[in-house]
């Protein structure tokens, strides 16, 4: 039977073979109590610089962190591919007054939202 962890690098191999990720991003498993007692905490963030996915993990179902974990796994494949030079997430709102990131988002979360979908079925019966 898979486990958490197990499960965020079997995604990770599905992710690679299926967009052709070069390198894969750092990971870091964020404990913070004070943002998970907040109606709107941060759940998770990829950070193109440094290549980092960051998934906040306090009082949340693994299985809800994995699908954060997928979206920003495709934020990670648009970094490779060049997409976040061509807009600007610097603002609060940005996803919703850059078209070019608004389209990121929709991107991230639908082929996130698919790849753990397609992922999870192959484990639905353990």
């Amino acid at each position: 039977m898979l486990d958490f962890k197990g499960a965020l690098k079997e995604l990770y191999l599905d992710a690679k073979e299926k967009y052709d990720i070069q390198k894969a991003p750092k990971l870091i498993l964020r404990q913070d109590e004070d943002n998970a007692e907040k109606l709107f905490g941060r759940t998770a963030y990829y950070a193109p610089d440094t290549q980092t996915i960051v998934l906040f993990v306090t009082g949340r179902h693994n299985k809800d962190i994995l699908r954060s974990y997928c979206h920003e796994m495709i934020h990670h494949i648009q970094n490779e591919r060049g997409d976040h030079k061509l807009g600007d997430a610097s603002s609060p709102t940005y996803a919703q007054d850059d078209d070019h990131m608004r389209k990121m988002e929709m991107e991230a979360y639908l082929k996130g939202n698919l790849l753990l979908r397609d992922f999870e079925d192959n484990f639905k019966y353990e």
